[in-house]
């Protein structure tokens, strides 16, 4: 029998349906909102292979080892939302019977779960996990929240590319975290009507097996602005600066230092990542960069652009958002994006006022 056999040969309560996907998660305004857990939590759909490669560039540039600090984020973003009572928690020691948490779990792109055995140490086994640290941090959030006992936890990759989480039983305790502050709005009041476009983001929607599906061949799953600001937040004691990288091109008003250079470094990354997968961009006019955003931010839940201003005649331009998942990660697809359709290097400014976000792009060099 395989390491997976026990889990795929179980009979489950429910068969998740593309319909299920698109059902929790719908697009309003650039950001994706969760109608199974809380509207006012926003989530980024994005490629789990784009992701590990953005995670990674972010590690290589901040010069740190980020894994467990995003598992933690997970644990802490998932305590957080079970708090919020909005979905029935998970209850006893059989994962198998947490039918709500599994939905959720698929539906999000993150894999399927069971329990391994239960004893002095709990092992949780998650095939098709889309992150080994988000998985690990929700599963023992999950298994918490079950047992009603803290635990320590680990994990590791096993044959087949199953993630193993072991959890072991620990006397102490922490509060309940709580919601985190954000300065820059996240969605727009007003609900746009939407375009044929953006009707289009489920089109070539596939479960390929339970708990994996893909957009158009790529696999995906939503990570929760929330789990992405925690992460942030636990990294913060540790950044230094950019040790590697471009961290001259970014400049965010009214940012501590070590924020800045976090935001610069998730920026930097995103940028590489969008730069390496050879889009092609085209701007002849300012009103272009209205359908590139939706295309390349919008699509994904990173935000929409409401105007764009031309600033000079090479290229310089100022969009303005009506919302945003993070300015961080916005601003390095964007700057890709120009990089793409102008060839040369660019340069972010960006600002947040009256909880407004507005980016500036222009190019790192002064051209005569």
């Amino acid at each position: 029998m395989g390491l997976f056999d026990f889990l795929s040969g179980k009979p489950r309560k429910h068969e998740v349906s593309e319909f299920d996907i698109i059902n929790r998660w719908s697009l309003e305004n650039g950001t994706y909102r969760d109608n199974s857990r809380s509207r006012d939590e926003i989530a980024w759909r994005v490629g789990t292979g784009w992701f590990e490669l953005w995670f990674q560039g972010l590690e290589r540039m901040v010069s740190q080892s980020l894994g467990r600090r995003l598992a933690h984020a997970a644990l802490e973003h998932e305590e957080y939302m079970i708090d919020l009572g909005t979905s029935p928690p998970p209850s006893g020691r059989d994962p198998g019977l947490w039918h709500q948490t599994s939905l959720l779990w698929e539906t999000s792109g993150l894999g399927i779960f069971g329990l391994l055995e239960d004893g002095r140490e709990s092992k949780i086994l998650v095939e098709n996990h889309s992150s080994g640290p988000i998985c690990s941090g929700l599963i023992a959030a999950s298994w918490e929240a079950a047992t009603g006992k803290r635990h320590r936890f680990l994990w590791n990759v096993g044959k087949g590319d199953g993630l193993v989480v072991t959890l072991t039983q620990d006397d102490a305790n922490f509060p309940l975290p709580g919601a985190k502050d954000r300065n820059w709005n996240q969605s727009s009041n007003e609900t746009t009507e939407q375009s044929t476009e953006d009707e289009e983001i489920w089109l070539d929607l596939r479960i390929d097996s339970p708990g994996k599906w893909s957009i158009m061949g790529e696999r995906m799953m939503f990570v929760h602005l929330d789990l992405f600001q925690r992460f942030e937040e636990y990294c913060l004691p540790y950044v230094d600066g950019i040790h590697e990288g471009r961290n001259e091109p970014y400049t965010w008003h009214n940012l501590d230092p070590n924020r800045s250079a976090w935001w610069s470094a998730a920026a930097d990354s995103a940028r590489e990542r969008f730069v390496s997968d050879g889009h092609h961009v085209l701007i002849r006019n300012e009103s272009d960069w209205i359908q590139v955003a939706r295309r390349h931010l919008s699509r994904n839940g990173l935000g929409e652009v409401d105007s764009a201003v031309s600033l000079g005649k090479n290229g310089d331009i100022r969009l303005n958002f009506s919302s945003i998942f993070h300015p961080a990660i916005s601003a390095g697809v964007l700057l890709g994006c120009w990089e793409r359709a102008f060839g040369r290097n660019g340069k972010i400014i960006a600002e947040i006022q009256d909880n407004k976000v507005s980016i500036e792009i222009r190019p790192s060099r002064e051209i005569s």
